[in-house]
């Protein structure tokens, strides 16, 4: 399980869902009380013995019971959705296709070699996966021949408090990149495995493990991180544009580059001009975004140190994050001999170049005090591959080629007392 990072901005993003949770769970009771009905009606005894008329969409519906992939399908749609897959996820379907405009039934090859071999071995299938979703035999779940998002909706439908209803495998990937949980392994496994991590980070979650797996499905669709953007589609007068939070591409290779500090007179100089702003600069959403971005370039400066020390797997595993932001550094890794580095990660959207950036008064005191620090300066965090400058202590001994501005400070005045 990756390691699970809180943030201000997720918590303020319970906040304002907790407040919504009753409506919502209103709103959805009879969703859920038609899920119940139907998996009390396909009992495994029924599925074992139901007609091919029952269970395959396209055929008309049955004037008693349910049929079993229209149901799942169609009427239970706002549980999670597998509407646009393929039919052939089902194993055996009745329609036509693009190429055979006749309507009879159709099935998948690797279920049979007819479609009513096919339909018994479906059958067998799903009665299996319900029993390994019940003993939660992952592995078993894994190598079921059922879809993956079919797969996926059977399991959420029978046990709606154990496995997520998420089914789309780039929804998936898109939720852990934005939750930061996101690893190559993790990227590149089964979907099944991509959920568990999702519902692990909910149950470990303070706030979110009293929720309903439901709910928390609701809370990543609509609130936070919220649904991914549809690609390619650009809204150019959108108002609402500065404040979404930024969209971090999936699977990123970020790489390590090389730079020397430039001398004076190599060095441009940025105070020539300021930009005018149109309207009052929106500081507070500018803090946010910044930190969007810091959050991403840590987890990955974090999963980078650990590939950089894979020849050392006892010191990649005792890489983390800082636990507490008074300690003056975000990440603690290690050089190969084992001494300890202390890392500040800064991340841009600019180009690799110029490293410009704010540090506090406290990460300017821990760089005089700790030895071996470093910043890593992460340049556009956004692309697939991001460029991670590595800069041996900048500022201790003092550095005449790394220029500080002070932009703020803090004031105390006293009063006398009466």
């Amino acid at each position: 399980m990756p390691q699970i990072e809180i943030n201000r901005d997720l918590r303020e993003a319970q906040l304002f869902f907790e407040d919504q949770i009753p409506l919502i769970e209103d709103g959805r009771r009879q969703l859920h009380d038609l899920r119940q009905a139907f998996v009390n009606y396909y009992t495994l005894r029924r599925i074992r013995t139901m007609s091919l008329d029952t269970y395959a969409l396209g055929n008309n519906l049955p004037d008693d019971g349910y049929n079993f992939c229209y149901t799942i399908e169609r009427e239970l749609d706002k549980l999670g959705r597998t509407i646009g897959a393929n039919a052939f996820k089902f194993g055996v379907y009745f329609g036509r296709t693009k190429s055979d405009s006749e309507y009879k039934y159709r099935h998948t090859k690797k279920f049979g070699n007819t479609y009513r071999e096919a339909f018994e071995n479906v059958k067998n299938a799903i009665v299996k996966l319900i029993v390994d979703g019940n003993d939660e035999n992952l592995d078993e779940i894994i190598k079921s021949p059922i879809s993956p998002m079919f797969k996926g909706k059977i399991l959420s439908t029978y046990y709606p408090e154990r496995y997520l209803n998420v089914f789309s495998d780039d929804h998936l990937e898109y939720f852990l990149t934005q939750l930061n949980i996101d690893t190559k392994e993790l990227i590149w496994s089964d979907p099944v495995l991509k959920r568990e991590v999702l519902v692990d980070y909910k149950n470990q979650d303070s706030v979110m493990k009293s929720w309903s797996v439901d709910i928390f499905s609701h809370f990543l669709y609509t609130v936070y991180p919220g649904r991914p953007p549809r690609e390619n589609v650009e809204v150019p007068t959108d108002p609402l544009k500065d404040f979404k939070p930024p969209v971090f591409p999936i699977n990123p290779t970020p790489v390590f580059i090389d730079y020397e500090i430039a001398t004076d007179e190599n060095t441009p100089n940025v105070n020539k001009s300021v930009k005018q702003e149109s309207e009052n600069p929106d500081y507070e959403g500018k803090r946010k975004r910044d930190k969007q971005l810091g959050d991403r370039g840590e987890h990955l400066v974090l999963q980078m140190e650990r590939e950089r020390l894979k020849l050392f797997p006892k010191l990649a595993k005792r890489v983390k994050k800082a636990k507490f932001d008074y300690m003056g550094y975000d990440i603690l890794s290690f050089d190969e001999n084992g001494l300890e580095r202390y890392i500040e990660v800064k991340a841009t959207k600019s180009k690799s170049g110029q490293a410009n950036f704010f540090l506090s008064y406290n990460e300017l005191q821990k760089a005089t005090e700790l030895k071996n620090y470093w910043v890593y300066m992460v340049y556009d965090i956004l692309s697939t591959t991001p460029k991670v400058w590595r800069i041996p202590n900048p500022f201790h001994p003092e550095n005449a080629l790394v220029k500080k501005t002070p932009i703020s400070y803090r004031v105390v005045i006293n009063t006398k007392s009466q």
